[in-house]
């Protein structure tokens, strides 16, 4: 997210309240919980985009500091309006080379980040146990449609399954169960709001074994029903 004009503070569990931000982007990992909080009755407008994936220098950074923020002067915010206006309608109304616009917007967005790095400070070489939940988060992804498992994603990246487990409990405090349940939930969303197809087909694409199975992790994740989320996307 990029705070373009006036004030807001990032609030991150188990934190102090955070200063307020002006002309910041920020950078938040996949399911890092967080909100966000301004001045009473100041106007404050930003921009937000979403990607399922980042190049790996930026997720390295991402990982070793919770999240990244970068101070933006008039160019680069001016930059960042215009992507996301460019962005706007291929949401809005995808068509075939959508995903080649999301992919040049991450580009620059990706650059933009690196820009303010020094390179004595940028990541030289990502650690093995990095790779291996990039690998195996990449496969997850990649063969969702087939109901995979844990199991088959670490004989997929080389290693056992509790070595997997444990490899992804110290890079991304969380097990492989549930970043596959929230890559499927991510799917699921995508598919949801690009598409009029029916929650069975839905579900079945998402790697889920049933329609009833999806609703139900839907509400318990997501805090509202397929349906209901449907129609405000």
């Amino acid at each position: 997210m990029a705070v373009i004009r006036g004030q807001v503070a990032p609030i991150v569990p188990g934190s102090n309240e955070s200063k307020l931000m002006a002309n910041t982007l920020l950078l938040f990992p996949p399911g890092y919980n967080h909100g966000w909080r301004g001045k009473l009755g100041r106007i404050c407008e930003v921009v937000v985009m979403h990607f399922s994936t980042v190049p790996g220098v930026i997720e390295r950074m991402v990982g070793e500091h919770g999240f990244l923020s970068v101070p933006l002067n008039s160019a680069k915010k001016h930059l960042l309006v215009r992507l996301a206006n460019r962005l706007k309608p291929h949401y809005r109304y995808p068509i075939l080379v959508s995903e080649l616009h999301a992919e040049r917007a991450l580009m620059d967005l990706s650059l933009l980040l690196m820009g303010n790095v020094k390179e004595s400070k940028a990541p030289q070489q990502v650690g093995v146990g990095w790779n291996r939940v990039v690998d195996a988060e990449n496969w997850l992804r990649q063969h969702i449609g087939e109901s995979p498992s844990i199991s088959e994603a670490a004989h997929a990246v080389g290693v056992s399954t509790s070595q997997l487990r444990r490899i992804f409990q110290q890079v991304r405090k969380k097990s492989p169960k549930q970043i596959l349940l929230n890559l499927c939930l991510e799917k699921a969303m995508h598919l949801m709001a690009k598409s009029d197809a029916k929650l069975e087909g839905i579900a079945a694409e998402s790697g889920f074994s049933s329609a009833t199975n999806f609703c139900r992790a839907f509400k318990s994740h997501i805090g509202e029903t397929p349906t209901a989320w449907r129609k405000k996307a």
